[in-house]
Formats: structure tokens, sequence, C-alpha cells
């Protein structure tokens, strides 16, 4: 596996992110087979989790000692912070990497829970790619990227939390 997956160039999609829901997409399109390409401005999957939440804990839970085994479906209605697989050791991270002091994950240990999921599942994310701009050309997405343009006909913006910023994209002029 390279250090650097996923150069600039034509891509059947694109997701931009590494939080939860860029990690939980990739490991679903890689199990449907949809070759895609995962480009993040982050150094790690759970970027997000090293400014926020600003109390530093989750509101969601993650009950280490309910009434289901770990590995079961049925465990994660006790485990609102795991990413959801069919295989059972990609099930129930959460609770092996948290402290046990609280219920609700603190900020490294959902960084350190995306990571152990990103890793077990083999995620391949192209990492420090900064976004730029998005423009339409023809039925194809052109992102310029911190390393060149990305092509695809559809792409997934999965960034988590980010501060109110309208994107330069013609396509959504008028739009609120």
């Amino acid at each position: 596996m390279t250090d650097k997956p996923f150069p600039p160039g034509r891509h059947p999609l694109v997701v931009v992110g590494s939080g939860p829901g860029a990690m939980q997409l990739t490991y679903c399109l890689g199990q449907l087979g949809v070759e895609h390409a995962v480009i993040s401005a982050d150094d790690a999957p759970g970027g997000m989790f090293r400014r926020w939440p600003i109390f530093q804990r989750m509101l969601s839970w993650t009950k280490p000692f309910a009434s289901h085994e770990k590995a079961t479906r049925a465990y994660e209605r006790f485990d609102w912070n795991s990413l959801l697989s069919d295989d059972e050791h990609l099930r129930a991270i959460m609770p092996t990497v948290m402290d046990g002091t609280s219920y609700f994950p603190s900020r490294p240990e959902m960084e350190k829970g995306l990571a152990t999921f990103a890793q077990r599942a083999g995620l391949r994310v192209r990492y420090g790619v900064r976004w730029e701009s998005t423009r339409a050309e023809g039925k194809d997405f052109v992102l310029t990227t911190s390393d060149g343009e990305y092509i695809a006909p559809a792409v997934v913006f999965a960034v988590g939390v980010a501060q109110p910023w309208r994107p330069n994209v013609l396509a959504l002029e008028g739009v609120q």
C-alpha cells in the first residue's frame, strides 16, 4: 500500500474528508465495490476531533457494560460512536479505546477509534491534501487541491464541522 494513494487526476467518485462520515462512507463504498478516491487536509482520520467539541466530550454514549455482546448488531444500540460494519472485528471499537471514566468519549478517544477502524478496515486516504475550489466542466466536477486537480462526475464533501463558507461553485449561484 502506498503512503499517497489517489493521485490527482480522473476518478469515478471523490470523497473529501476523513471524519466519521467520510470513513463510514469509504468503508461502505469499498464493500459495494465502488471505486473512489478519498482526500483529506488532515494528517490522520478524525481531524475535526482535534478542535471539536470544545467541551472535550461527545454528547453520544458508548456503554461498555451493556447487556449484549459487543460484536453483535444488538450492541450498536448501546454504542453510538463506533462505525458500523458487518465484519465482527470492526464492530464496537470505541469501548476498546475508551479509558472507562465516562460513557461519553473524549476527543482523543474518538480520534483513536477512527484511526483504529481505518487501520483495521484498510481504508486508504490521501492525507495532507487541502481542497481549494470546485468548478463544473461539462458533466464533471473539477476539484482544485494543494496536490493538483481531481476530476469526477460525483463528489461527496464529508468535512464535518466547518465555519460558514460559500464555495466558489458556479452551479450554486442563488442557492440559499
